[in-house]
């Protein structure tokens, strides 16, 4: 097995270095776990390389072009799994783009959007015509996602692996509040009632004034933001996901030696 990891040059230091963040977390952590990391510039000099049992860590268009040439079609875990709306504390449901921006009453209305897609643009709250500049095209109409405005005063990534959390690490809002674990508890014993549940995801929650603890979103995590998670635990988390994925042993899980 190998792990292809996309790099770029830092025209700094003149070093050849993992094209994010994530990605050089990446090739530290893939070396921590003593796996040969294969570093490329472009996806198209190592394409035809890859085989079933490698790992491909870069964006998600050019992850999802990996995975549709071994016949994996649209991998994305449901953002608001249904096992875990209770958990939401606002209404979520779907549009089109087209619909919102022909229609003042829905695109002044202050509600959150995301594509169903979400390599189309990232979510944000629409609130005013300028809101929807970058939001679509003339000649494409696509499915949202929209929810009630909330305001979350800190938000934090919970990792989650093989049906165990294993890092919640903050990433956005004021220090000063805290999320309560007793529902975190209860959201991940929902979670693994849910017969198709990824064995590698984040779970985003928020805490809003009034002190609630509320989903805010789930993520796939076969190209994750790593969020300041140890690198060889992010790199065991994205070999789960991509073996679930590609139906293949994951060689990285360790729990069978325990």
């Amino acid at each position: 097995m190998k792990a292809y990891i996309k790099v770029k040059k830092d025209y700094n230091s003149g070093l050849v270095v993992g094209h994010s963040q994530n990605m050089q977390k990446a090739i530290s952590g893939f070396n921590e776990l003593a796996c040969e990391v294969v570093p490329y510039f472009s996806l198209d000099d190592v394409y035809n390389q890859i085989t079933k049992e490698d790992i491909v860590v870069d964006y998600i268009q050019q992850c999802e072009n990996v995975f549709a040439k071994f016949n994996v079609l649209n991998p994305h875990v449901d953002d608001y799994p249904e096992c875990l709306r209770k958990f939401l504390g606002r209404k979520i449901w779907r549009d089109t783009i087209n619909a919102i921006s022909t229609d003042e009453g829905k695109w002044s209305a202050g509600w959150f959007v995301k594509p169903v897609e979400s390599k189309k643009f990232t979510g944000k709250v629409i609130s005013s015509i300028k809101d929807l500049i970058g939001c679509g095209a003339y000649n494409e109409d696509f499915e949202v996602l929209c929810s009630e405005p909330i305001e979350f005063m800190r938000e934090w990534r919970c990792f989650v692996y093989y049906d165990q959390i294993i890092d919640v690490r903050p990433y956005k809002g004021d220090w000063h509040y805290n999320y309560d674990a007793e529902v975190l508890d209860e959201i991940m014993d929902q979670f693994i009632e849910w017969d198709k549940r990824p064995m590698a995801c984040s779970i985003d929650i928020g805490v809003t004034k009034d002190g609630r603890t509320l989903l805010i979103e789930c993520n796939d995590a076969y190209s994750l933001g790593a969020y300041g998670l140890v690198d060889y635990k992010y790199a065991k988390l994205l070999s789960a996901r991509w073996s679930q994925l590609l139906e293949r042993e994951d060689v990285f899980d360790y729990r069978k030696y325990q």
